[in-house]
């Protein structure tokens, strides 16, 4: 089961800066997931919220910026903003990433970047965004992001792609809900499953429980190594091309 660092070690440092990709794998994150969007001028960056308000000393939208405007914002941190390519050179040879992609303007970028790459896994709530990646890089892993229990798998699979990521936090009883019946259906389909976001100590021993789960997202990833029973460096793991 990979460990997957939501936002990099974001329950220590600010998410989606150097300093949170950095710990998150010092943390022995297997992956790292950050948010990708796109600038005025069709540069992806790593951002989660469309406004700049939240996590930066700026304000505005981020789209309606260009990179080099967009170069002058910091982080609350007093980091710079990264861009995608930034992002990758940081954590290559160190970590896998995990590319959630929030605006499908940011497509073309994030295919250029990812076309030579091996292990990256793309996501997205939705499948059109997924087609689109897939279209410009075939061998692309792709994750359907999917809130509830209304069909996860089938509809991971309608969307081509090779894994459902179930983003759980709105129900009330996560692991008694997301069981060893929905995971052998997705093992059934070829349909990995990832888990999002987890930070609470009961259920993360719950799902080390689990068989068959590949990957659980966190704010605190030692944490989690430490509950799933796993040694403190990375694990080898498969992607599944889909």
């Amino acid at each position: 089961m990979e460990v997957i660092a939501h936002r990099g070690a974001s329950g220590y440092v600010l998410e989606n800066s150097r300093q949170a990709l950095e710990l998150a794998w010092r943390l022995g994150a297997d992956r790292v997931e950050i948010d990708v969007r796109a600038t005025r001028d069709g540069r992806p960056l790593v951002l989660h919220d469309a406004t700049l308000n939240r996590t930066t000393t700026g304000q505005g939208q981020v789209a309606e910026l260009t990179w080099e405007e967009l170069s002058e914002v910091r982080l609350k941190n007093g980091e710079p903003l990264l861009s995608l390519e930034e992002a990758l050179d940081l954590l290559q040879g160190k970590v896998q990433v995990y590319l959630d992609v929030k605006d499908p303007r940011a497509v073309p970028g994030v295919a250029r970047q990812v076309r030579e790459l091996d292990g990256v896994i793309v996501g997205s709530t939705e499948p059109g965004t997924l087609s689109q990646v897939k279209a410009r890089v075939p061998k692309a892993a792709t994750s359907l992001l999917v809130r509830g229990l209304d069909d996860p798998v089938g509809k991971a699979v309608r969307a081509g792609a090779g894994y459902v990521h179930l983003c759980w936090d709105s129900l009330s009883d996560p692991v008694a809900q997301v069981n060893a019946t929905l995971v052998r259906q997705a093992q059934e389909a070829g349909v990995g499953v990832i888990l999002w976001h987890e930070e609470q100590a009961s259920v993360l021993k719950r799902i080390g429980r689990l068989s068959g789960v590949h990957g659980v997202c966190t704010d605190l990833p030692d944490l989690a190594r430490r509950l799933l029973g796993m040694p403190p460096g990375p694990t080898s793991t498969l992607v599944l091309q889909r």
